[in-house]
């Protein structure tokens, strides 16, 4: 009887002692649940630096490939940047600074013109009679130079922990799987690697369609006439970068200074701009598909909103490869290892694993 009653004793204390760990977990995570609101510009920062760490660790692949060390080849890929950013800069720095200056200049002068010719419209004769705050505009230009300060001191940060993350990930990486259950490591651990492979991918993809037309467009606008070409054709390069809404932002200016030009060449900039974003859909995107990532478009509209909703221009900027790695993990962890469905892991062909050397998304 002694013995069972210590038997007894014995059992209550073992579950006591689950319970109290169960309920520090819980506890756990509720608190970095709500830690993850305050730091989220933070968690942004970082996963800024982790895309170009992949970058960075793209760029020294082919260093990789004549067998260099890691370390080397990843310091060769960012001095190859380096390389290339300061000779574009050297060859048309000064062309392309005067055009941006000129870019300027002529969208000061044709907003107030675009203005007075929608005027004529009866849909936005309103439109001409609003005069501009301008003790607000100043508050606003006053804000956005100390926002600026604010960008390039975040930029700063995200560049130097961009060479981190790019000369160790593997260090991070198991650093991260070590918050996880010891027997789900390698899962998390492979996961990750798979959601760096994709992002690799997808960044390469884009970075070689955002190229493609923002040529095509300075191209075309230069042949039909319109000032400052190659601004614009950079312009709505980058622009690119955003899916689905970027091609439109990019279009603005240059549709601006043609409209405020004549009809005749808005029609042509607009002829431009639509032939360059048919080839980019219809012939680039597709192509570019078949190694990188496909992500539903409703998928990737909502991502937009939500993350634009809630940090603005950079949660934009930022949502579709952030939508990559999300879709990535959930593709593995969830449908594919918890639910057992048989799916292909974004960014993997089927005979590849997704073991690659990449700065895993954390």
């Amino acid at each position: 009887m002694q013995q069972q009653f210590w038997g007894n004793k014995m059992d209550d204390s073992r579950d006591l002692g689950h319970l109290a760990k169960r309920t520090l977990i819980v506890l756990l995570l509720v608190g970095l649940g709500l830690l993850l609101v305050p730091l989220a510009s933070t968690l942004l920062l970082i996963f800024g630096a982790v895309l170009i760490a992949v970058l960075i660790r793209a760029a020294g692949t082919p260093f990789r490939m004549i067998g260099l060390s890691d370390g080397i080849s990843v310091l060769l890929g960012l001095l190859t940047i380096f390389v290339i950013i300061g000779l574009a800069g050297w060859l048309f720095g000064a062309q392309l600074s005067g055009q941006f200056a000129a870019l300027q200049a002529q969208l000061t002068e044709a907003f107030p013109v675009v203005r007075d010719r929608l005027s004529e419209l009866p849909l936005f004769g309103q439109l001409a009679s609003s005069t501009p705050d301008f003790q607000g505009l100043a508050g606003q230009a006053l804000g956005f130079a100390f926002g600026f300060l604010g960008l390039i001191t975040n930029l700063v940060l995200v560049i130097v922990g961009a060479v981190y993350f790019a000369l160790e990930p593997r260090v991070y990486a198991h650093g991260t799987a070590k918050l996880f259950p010891k027997s789900k490591s390698d899962k998390v651990i492979e996961a990750m690697d798979a959601s760096g492979v994709a992002l690799k991918r997808y960044l390469v993809g884009q970075l070689a369609t955002m190229t493609l037309v923002g040529l095509m467009v300075g191209i075309g606008l230069s042949i039909v006439g319109v000032p400052s070409a190659a601004a614009l054709g950079i312009m709505v390069g980058l622009a690119n970068f955003i899916p689905l809404i970027g091609p439109f932002i990019g279009a603005i200016p240059g549709l601006i200074i043609a409209f405020s030009a004549t009809p005749e060449l808005f029609w042509y900039a607009v002829a431009v701009y639509l032939v360059a974003q048919q080839i980019e859909g219809n012939v680039l995107t597709p192509l570019v598909q078949q190694r990188a990532v496909s992500i539903p478009p409703a998928l990737l509209i909502f991502a937009l909103a939500a993350l634009g909703a809630l940090f603005g221009l950079i949660g934009v900027v930022l949502a579709a490869p952030l939508t990559v790695v999300i879709y990535t993990l959930v593709s593995m962890l969830w449908s594919r290892d918890a639910l057992g469905h048989d799916v292909k892991v974004p960014g993997c062909l089927p005979e590849e694993t997704p073991k690659e050397e990449e700065p895993a998304a954390v």
